[in-house]
């Protein structure tokens, strides 16, 4: 909220400016003699305080400009940051961590209730590999949470465990035998999940909207 305010503060700010700079820049050109010779006067003898007050404004104009080029570039390096920090704690998932990322494509799901105090869940919210966007319960600690946009290209089948082939028998159990507790839900018969390739392939999780990369990612 505080920032929204900034924002729009900061464009009213502009717009003034823009406003009296167009002012200064017509008192200094316009031929004022053809209107008023009086005010044309006027205009001469206050010309200092006209150029003083255009000096500001474009410096101003300027302040702003390095000032945005600055924090594009700050921007800039901050998100290749994060990035690299995401593709380091992708390439470093441990076996919880592989299953719980799992657990989106098990379950079909792009957002999973899940306990922010559980290891698992904080290690991948710190790295930014998961999201929180919603906390249902402050008393459990258990929210919302999402695969974060940055984290989805590099969650690929591969990284999280899984294959597009045809899986073995022992390949299904491992992979069941290692869901965690805290992240499952309950599903009906009728809703029950078999991991297949086509019930991967087919899975409608967060990891969708990258399919188109390079590499084959989670879907």
């Amino acid at each position: 909220m505080k920032h929204e305010n900034s924002i729009s503060a900061l464009k009213i700010t502009n717009t003034i400016m823009m406003w009296l700079f167009c002012l200064t820049v017509m008192m200094l050109v316009m031929p004022w003699e053809i209107i008023s010779t009086d005010f044309a006067a006027h205009i001469e003898t206050n010309k200092i305080v006209l150029y003083f007050a255009l000096i500001i404004e474009v410096s101003n104009f300027i302040s702003q400009g390095l000032l945005t080029i600055i924090n594009a570039i700050l921007s800039k390096k901050a998100q290749k940051k994060i990035q690299e920090k995401i593709v380091h704690a992708v390439e470093g998932l441990d076996f919880a961590e592989r299953a719980l990322l799992r657990e989106y494509v098990l379950q079909r799901k792009s957002v999973l209730t899940l306990p922010v105090n559980e290891p698992t869940v904080r290690n991948l919210i710190d790295d930014g590999v998961l999201r929180i966007v919603n906390v249902n319960d402050e008393s459990s600690y258990r929210a919302d949470i999402i695969i974060a946009k940055e984290a989805r290209p590099y969650i690929t089948y591969k990284a999280i465990g899984l294959t597009l082939g045809k899986m073995t028998e022992e390949q299904v159990s491992q992979i069941m035998n290692s869901r965690p507790e805290y992240a499952k839900q309950k599903f009906s018969h009728q809703n029950k999940i078999f991991i297949g390739s086509n019930a991967v392939r087919n899975a409608n999780s967060p990891m969708r909207e990258v399919e188109n990369q390079k590499e084959d990612v989670a879907a």
